[in-house]
């Protein structure tokens, strides 16, 4: 099936980017610190809201520190943030915070449960409309982002179409095999990696969330095992 929804996110992702750019050396300093402290705390929010749903914490638990030591054995952040300097390299970008941009980037726009549960919706039920707050949403982030980070948050808009497309093409293969209960743990980890964002934007203590991506996997096959 055609992935609408992620291109959907994609284009949002680039036309806030350019967006971002275009006004970036028009905002002060302090209107940007004010930006990223209202996503910070509104992204917390949501994250506290979503990980609240988790009826199984013993599995939320153990998924996230088995995700979390596979994720740092393979070093997944290391990884991300080597491939966006040699993107910068092939760039020829000047920007210091060129990779910094795209892995945070990155990190928010596919960490969050719409981004799963986005993609679950469109192929199970035909259903944009998480997807479509999504773009909405990540529109805006983006444009505070590309303003502070310049072209690196703008090329997040690849990885988030690559993730989401795949996501939803496998959504539609297993749909009938992934119960509520799985959707909703998927939800409850998404939600605390959601939190982690909102840290590292209030710059309270960096937590390296990509390294936290594996834990998604270990949710489905715990929940098939013991849920």
């Amino acid at each position: 099936m055609l992935p609408t929804g992620a291109i959907m996110n994609a284009g949002a992702i680039l036309a806030g980017g350019l967006a971002g750019l275009g006004l970036g050396r028009f905002l002060p300093e302090a209107v940007r610190a004010c930006i990223f402290q209202g996503l910070g705390l509104s992204v917390l929010a949501v994250g506290i809201r979503l990980t609240l749903r988790s009826t199984s914490p013993a599995i939320l638990i153990a998924s996230l520190v088995c995700g979390g030591v596979v994720g740092g054995l393979l070093r997944l952040e290391d990884r991300m943030t080597a491939a966006s300097l040699w993107i910068k390299g092939r760039l020829r970008s000047k920007n210091p915070r060129f990779a910094d941009g795209l892995v945070l980037s990155v990190t928010v726009f596919c960490c969050g449960s719409l981004a799963i549960l986005g993609p679950l919706d469109e192929a199970a039920r035909g259903d944009l409309t998480l997807l479509s707050t999504k773009s909405f949403l990540d529109g805006l982030t983006t444009i505070a982002f590309a303003s502070v980070y310049g072209v690196g948050a703008v090329l997040s808009a690849i990885p988030v179409l690559f993730y989401e497309g795949s996501l939803t093409m496998l959504a539609a293969k297993l749909a009938s095999h992934i119960d509520a209960k799985t959707v909703t743990e998927l939800s409850a980890v998404g939600g605390v990696m959601t939190i982690g964002t909102g840290i590292n934007l209030l710059e309270l203590k960096r937590i390296s969330l990509p390294n936290m991506l594996p834990a998604l996997i270990f949710t489905v096959v715990l929940m098939e095992c013991f849920g």
